[in-house]
């Protein structure tokens, strides 16, 4: 689990794990990202953003980044990301769907090109 101050920062981070993860003999990862007030203890981090972040990462598959509705919004416009809807869906443990997203990285276009 990651901390992140700034959601954007967040996802691409989460990014970055999933395309490195195999090339570096790791298992394909799997992110989940949700936004919002934690409870800091004694180096962790508690409460009802880290318990549906942890909900969000077990729906992920394998090589998928999904952020919560409020991650997305809250990133703000950027031409480094881009978001697929992928419905409101139910996850264990959360009393009604929440929205969730696919997140994807914009490669940058090749200079030389």
């Amino acid at each position: 689990m990651f901390h992140f101050r700034e959601p954007r920062m967040a996802v691409l981070a989460g990014l970055d794990v999933v395309e490195r993860a195999p090339a570096t003999g790791l298992p394909a990862a799997h992110v989940g990202i949700h936004t919002g007030p934690v409870i800091a203890q004694d180096g962790d981090v508690y409460g009802r953003t880290v318990n549906l972040a942890a909900r969000i990462a077990s729906y992920a598959h394998a090589g998928q980044v999904v952020a919560s509705e409020d991650t997305v919004h809250r990133s703000g416009r950027n031409d480094a990301l881009r978001f697929q809807p992928l419905g409101p869906i139910e996850l264990e443990g959360v009393a009604k769907p929440l929205p969730l997203y696919q997140a994807f990285s914009i490669p940058e276009p090749d200079p030389n090109a």
